[in-house]
């Protein structure tokens, strides 16, 4: 696996807990998200230094992209809660983002 593809799929896998975080505050949930990369990371033989590190990179990375793209995160939400189809809410978000951002 490439660093870019395992950086997009760490991104990801964390990408709830992190939104549970910039929306209250706190995370609850995640841990098993976060135990679960844990794994994987030590399936492909990293040591714990550096699977700490992935894991914090992650988190700080899907952070400021979330940030970044607040609209678009809400406008998702607001897709999901309403029960649009997948490729409905790529086009949420890409509409929120618009084509310079992508």
């Amino acid at each position: 696996m490439c660093y870019q593809t395992l950086n997009r799929f760490s991104c990801i896998a964390l990408a709830g807990v992190a939104t549970e975080y910039l929306l209250y505050g706190c995370a609850e949930g995640g841990l098993d998200d976060i135990n679960k990369l844990d794994s994987l990371l030590k399936g492909l033989g990293f040591t714990q230094k550096k699977v700490d590190s992935q894991v914090r990179w992650s988190v700080l990375n899907i952070i400021l992209l979330l940030r970044r793209h607040e609209r678009a995160r809400s406008k998702l939400a607001e897709a999901m809660t309403a029960g649009k189809s997948v490729g409905s809410c790529i086009e949420t978000i890409e509409d929120a983002i618009g084509s310079d951002d992508l």
